[in-house]
C-alpha cells in the first residue's frame, strides 16, 4: 500500500486556517497570499521572460535574413561570372 504524498501548507494569515502552499487566495476566507513584493517579482520576471523570447526570436529572424543574403550575394556573383564569360 502506498502512502499519499504530503503536500506544503501553511496557516493563512487572514482566519488562521491550514491551508495549501500552492493556493494564492485561502478558499475559507478569500484572504490573498501574495503580497505586493511577490506580485512585483513575478511580474519582473515574466516581462524578463518576454523580452528574452523577442530578442530570440529576433536574433533567429536576422539569422535567416543572413542567410537569404548569403544565398543571393553567391547567386549574383555567379551571374555577373556569367556574364563577364559571355562577353
Amino acid at each position: 500500500m502506498e502512502l499519499p504524498k504530503m503536500t506544503a501548507v501553511c496557516v493563512c494569515g487572514g482566519c488562521g486556517r491550514t491551508i495549501e502552499k500552492d493556493y494564492v487566495f485561502c478558499p475559507w476566507c478569500g484572504r490573498s497570499r501574495v503580497t505586493d513584493e511577490d506580485c512585483e517579482e513575478a511580474i519582473d520576471a515574466a516581462f524578463d521572460c518576454i523580452e528574452e523570447k523577442q530578442f530570440e526570436k529576433y536574433f533567429n529572424r536576422i539569422e535567416k535574413m543572413e542567410e537569404k543574403i548569403d544565398g543571393l550575394m553567391k547567386d549574383l556573383n555567379s551571374l555577373a561570372l556569367s556574364s563577364e564569360m559571355h562577353k
